[in-house]
């Protein structure tokens, strides 16, 4: 009993990894279902069809019968990754148990097994039905199969010593394995959405703060020539007091998507704080007309708010690092956008 609990631990870990890495490495593309795109889910089915393949390796002994958890990772394919997710999964098996077995009756018979399964799993994604419940169907349709496969064949000994415990196993695996597939997703998903909250500004669009100081301190720690851009919308409180707080969070939106659009390939924009945009660009060479366009391209872009159109420019600072912390960068290149605020605005002024 002990050897046969370790190996049903050994595949149950097996099936987790797996599904921790594939889960992991597609957090991109979550929630993983029969609508994703098709590349997730025919890797979804590659990663599962490697998990069926290392299961049949790993195949738990019961006296003279030696029997696998491959029905879980191919439930969990038809489930999140529909009919294509399950036929790329049953693909690799077929190839794994032709490589590791050859022709053979038992083969033959699993081989059918799949094909019907396979069927199965395009009836059932014509069902509008919950993804649990859709998977306990699955993990249930795919034990029928089993049952009608050994009815007749074994005799009642073997069927008690050797499919109870099996299908025990099974419920118990499939159970396991979908919760941790459930909760890791929503983790991963989390995840990513408040990566996004922290990193990116809800009102513009663009990394914030802290993001774009990541920015500024990776390029320092690059030890490539780098320049920064400080860009001031100018008269905002003015627009503000006039036209009211709606208008001026559409001029920041506005001029946030007008700096993205028109940032240089080796460009990177973000957000500082209130009115203010840093843009961190790789290089120094020919940063006076890169700063100067930017000034012109605002100058001519059309803001309009409610039908009414509204002038906008902004004031750069701008400063070319040197030996030097991205902070004093920073300070350099503010200092030269008060000069050109002091010197009428609508201008470029460098460090």
């Amino acid at each position: 009993m002990g050897i046969v609990i370790n190996y049903f631990v050994i595949n149950i870990s097996l099936i987790f990894l797996f599904m921790s890495l594939t889960l992991y490495v597609m957090r991109t593309v979550l929630p993983i279902q029969p609508t994703s795109p098709l590349f997730v889910r025919f890797w979804f089915g590659v990663s599962n069809g490697l998990t069926a393949i290392l299961l049949t390796i790993n195949a738990i002994e019961l006296g003279d019968a030696r029997i696998d958890l491959r029905l879980i990772p191919i439930a969990l394919a038809a489930t999140f990754a529909g009919p294509f997710g399950a036929i790329v999964t049953l693909g690799l098996i077929f190839i794994g148990r032709m490589t590791i077995h050859g022709m053979s009756a038992p083969f033959i018979d699993a081989v059918l097994m799949f094909v019907v399964f396979f069927l199965f799993s395009l009836v059932m994604s014509r069902v509008p039905i919950s993804r649990g419940r859709g998977y306990a169907i699955y993990i249930g349709f795919g034990t029928l199969l089993v049952l009608i496969r050994v009815t007749g064949s074994v005799d009642m000994d073997v069927f008690v010593n050797v499919f109870v415990p099996y299908f025990l196993m099974l419920s118990l695996g499939a159970w396991l394995c979908y919760w941790a597939a459930k909760k890791l997703e929503t983790h991963l998903w989390m995840f990513l959405l408040h990566t996004h909250r922290a990193t990116i500004d809800e009102l513009t669009g663009l990394p914030n703060r802290y993001r774009t100081l990541e920015q500024m301190n990776d390029m320092e720690m690059s030890g490539k020539p780098w320049t920064l851009l400080v860009i001031d919308v100018d008269y905002f409180k003015q627009l503000n007091d006039t036209y009211g707080h709606l208008a001026g969070d559409a001029a920041l939106r506005h001029i946030g998507q007008t700096l993205e659009r028109h940032r240089p390939p080796a460009g990177f924009v973000g957000r500082y704080g209130g009115e203010e945009f840093l843009l961190v660009i790789e290089g120094g060479e020919g940063m006076t007309k890169v700063a100067e366009d930017i000034v012109q391209t605002v100058r001519h872009t059309t803001f309009e708010f409610q039908g009414e159109r509204i002038p906008m420019t902004v004031s750069i600072g701008a400063a070319i690092a040197g030996h030097e912390s991205s902070m004093v960068v920073f300070e350099r290149a503010d200092a030269a956008l008060y000069e050109a605020k002091r010197n009428g605005r609508d201008q470029v002024r460098f460090a």
